[in-house]
C-alpha cells in the first residue's frame, strides 16, 4: 500500500513535470515569435523603429515616439508621395482641431493675411461682389459705392469674361477672384460682357484699398432711424458713428439696430459702438480658465431715445453681446428670433513663421451675469420672419428696407408707441 502511494505520487510528480515542461516550452515559442517579430521590423524598418516597437510592446510608448513612427510608416509605405510640409501642417491642424472646440482652428501661413484682412474690414482690389449665375457664368452682383470698379463704370449684372488676360470660369472661380486682388496702386485688366446690351466691354482698373461696408442706414418715416450692422469688424466704429451722426442731424427721434445675420467680430469693436449707446456702467465681463475676470464698461451718457433691437438665429456672438447689454441695461427692447448662442471669446496666436492658432480663451457675460453660450438671446417681441425674406446685401452705407420685412414692421410699431 505504501509503495502503491509512492507509485502514484511518482505518476502525478511526473505529470507536473510535463505541465511545467509545457508551459516553458510553450512561454520560449512566444519569446521567440517576438523576437522574430522585431528582428523583422529591425531589418524592414531599422534600428530606430525597432527601439519604438521595442517601447510600444513594453507600454512606455511616448508620443514623439509614436509620431515619428506614424511619419516613417507613411514616407515608407503609402502609395503616393507625402509632402513634409503637407505632413507637418496636417499635425498641426489636428493638434488644434481634434482636442478642441469648433471655433478654434489652426491657421497656416498663407492664409493668415486673408484671415487679417477678413478680421479688418479692409482688403486692396477694385470692388466688386461675384457670385456663380444660373448660366454658370461668373456674374458681378454688386459694386460697392465710391469703389473703382464704380468709377470705371462696371455695373451690377455684368458678367466676368477674362482677368488679366485669364478667362473667367467656374473651373477657376477663386483663382480669379485672387487675380483681382493685389497691391494698392496697381492696375488690373478686366473684361466683361453686359447682357442687356449685347456688348463686350474692356477695362484697366486701379486697384485701392476698400473698406468693407458694415453699417448701413436710412431714415424712415416719423422720425425713425434705421442702422444695420452686418458684422463687427476693425471699420465698423467709425461707420456706426458717421451713421449715427447723420441720422442724429436729421432729427431722429428712434432708431432700429439691425443685427440679424451678424455673425459678431471683434470685442473692441462691439464694446466700441456699445459706449455710443449706454450710460456709464458695465458692458460685458468675461472669465478664462482660470476664473480671471476682464471687465469692459461703457462712458459716456449714453442715447436718450428709445431703442428697438432686430435678431434672429444666425445673429451671433458680438451680436448678441450687443443684443445682451442694450437688454440687460434697459435701454432697447428685442424684436425677432432668439440669436444663436455664442458666448465665448477666441483669442488669436500669431507664431513666428506666419501662421497662427485662434482659440477659445474665456467666456463672456452680459451685465447680468448670464452666459449665454448654448442659450442666446430671446427676444421681448418673438416674430418669425416669412418663409421667402432675406436681407438685402450690404454694397452701400444707404441701406435697403424689404417690403416683407414683418420684423421691421413690429419694431417701428414698437418705436411709434414710444415716440408718442
Amino acid at each position: 500500500m505504501e509503495e502503491m502511494q509512492n507509485n502514484d505520487m511518482s505518476i502525478i510528480q511526473s505529470h507536473n513535470n510535463d505541465k511545467e515542461l509545457k508551459r516553458e516550452f510553450n512561454k520560449g515559442m512566444a519569446m521567440g515569435i517576438v523576437i522574430a517579430v522585431l528582428l523583422m521590423v529591425l531589418f524592414v524598418l531599422g534600428k530606430r523603429t525597432f527601439t519604438i516597437y521595442s517601447n510600444m510592446l513594453s507600454g512606455s510608448i511616448d508620443y514623439e515616439d509614436k509620431a515619428q513612427l506614424i511619419y516613417d510608416t507613411l514616407k515608407e509605405h503609402y502609395v503616393d508621395d507625402i509632402g513634409e510640409d503637407e505632413l507637418y501642417e496636417g499635425i498641426f491642424s489636428g493638434m488644434v482641431n481634434y482636442t478642441t472646440d469648433q471655433y478654434s482652428y489652426y491657421i497656416p501661413a498663407e492664409s493668415y493675411e486673408d484671415f487679417v484682412s477678413g478680421t479688418s474690414g479692409e482688403y486692396v482690389g477694385i470692388g466688386i461682389v461675384v457670385s456663380v449665375d444660373e448660366n454658370e457664368n461668373i456674374a458681378i452682383q454688386y459694386v460697392m459705392e465710391g469703389s473703382p470698379a464704380e468709377a470705371a463704370g462696371i455695373l451690377p449684372g455684368d458678367i466676368l469674361v477674362a482677368v488679366d488676360g485669364v478667362e473667367a470660369s467656374l473651373e477657376n472661380y477663386y483663382d480669379v477672384i485672387d487675380m483681382v486682388k493685389g497691391e494698392e496702386g496697381t492696375t488690373v485688366d478686366i473684361k466683361i460682357y453686359r447682357p442687356d446690351q449685347a456688348l463686350t466691354l474692356e477695362k484697366t482698373v486701379e486697384r485701392a484699398n476698400i473698406d468693407t461696408v458694415t453699417v448701413s442706414s436710412a431714415m424712415m418715416d416719423d422720425g425713425i432711424g434705421y442702422i444695420r450692422i452686418s458684422e463687427f469688424d476693425s471699420v465698423t466704429y467709425d461707420q456706426f458713428k458717421a451713421a449715427l451722426n447723420e441720422l442724429n442731424s436729421q432729427g431722429m427721434k428712434g432708431v432700429i439696430m439691425d443685427v440679424r445675420d451678424n455673425p459678431g467680430g471683434l470685442l473692441t469693436s462691439v464694446t466700441a459702438v456699445l459706449d455710443e449707446l449706454l450710460s456709464e456702467g458695465i458692458i460685458t465681463y468675461t472669465e478664462d480658465k482660470y476664473g480671471n475676470k476682464e471687465y469692459e464698461y461703457s462712458t459716456g451718457d449714453g442715447i436718450d431715445i428709445p431703442v428697438v433691437v432686430l435678431t434672429n438665429g444666425l445673429s451671433a456672438s458680438a451680436a448678441e453681446l450687443f443684443t445682451a447689454a442694450l437688454k440687460d441695461r434697459g435701454v432697447g427692447s428685442v424684436v425677432g428670433e432668439t440669436t444663436y448662442g455664442k458666448g465665448i471669446v477666441q483669442t488669436t496666436f500669431p507664431l513666428s513663421d506666419g501662421s497662427a492658432v485662434k482659440i477659445t480663451t474665456a467666456k463672456y457675460y452680459t451685465p447680468s451675469g448670464v452666459c449665454i453660450q448654448g442659450v442666446g438671446v430671446e427676444p421681448d417681441y418673438e416674430i418669425k420672419a416669412l418663409p421667402d425674406f432675406e436681407l438685402p446685401y450690404m454694397a452701400s452705407g444707404t441701406a435697403e428696407l424689404s417690403d416683407n420685412d414683418i420684423q421691421l414692421d413690429k419694431a417701428v410699431e414698437i418705436l411709434e408707441g414710444e415716440i408718442q
